[in-house]
């Protein structure tokens, strides 16, 4: 396998977004605007139940999973959210490559190959919040 076969980091992101995006609508959600763009956060504008949904996605590959940078990407992230009127997601996407694992080869697990075949792992959409804006409803910490 030569290197013009292996994905650059934009697309593994884009990867990530598109599988966010259709877990999103599966989940009713309208997706209102997706960008895969690395320098572009939110990645993914959407709106459910008449709430506007700003998702911020990270994608990483075997043994990761997308990570946020640091506190002050999230509460960048937040601070836009806030000023639009809209919850913040955070969607954390790992690809493994699919081959790689179904052989037991653990070191090329980790190799994104276009058009190759991956294993997502993909739990849902988390909320964004801080400490200081959270709060307990019927027993239950809500953001």
């Amino acid at each position: 396998m030569g290197k013009e076969n292996l994905m650059t980091n934009e697309e593994i992101h884009g990867f990530g977004v598109q599988i966010v995006c259709e877990a999103m609508t599966l989940g009713g959600y309208e997706i209102l605007g997706a960008n895969p763009s690395l320098s572009v956060t939110p990645q993914i504008v959407a709106r459910k139940n008449g709430r506007i949904c700003f998702v911020v996605v990270r994608t990483g590959i075997y043994p990761n999973k997308g990570t946020l940078a640091d506190d002050r990407e999230i509460r960048r992230n937040l601070q836009h959210a806030e000023r639009n009127n809209a919850t913040c997601y955070f969607a954390s996407v790992g690809i493994c490559n699919a081959a790689a694992t179904d052989a037991r080869d653990e070191e090329s697990m980790r190799i994104s190959v276009r058009d190759g075949g991956f294993y997502v792992d993909f739990d849902g959409l988390k909320v964004m919040t801080t400490v200081d804006n959270l709060h307990i409803t019927n027993g239950n910490l809500q953001p």
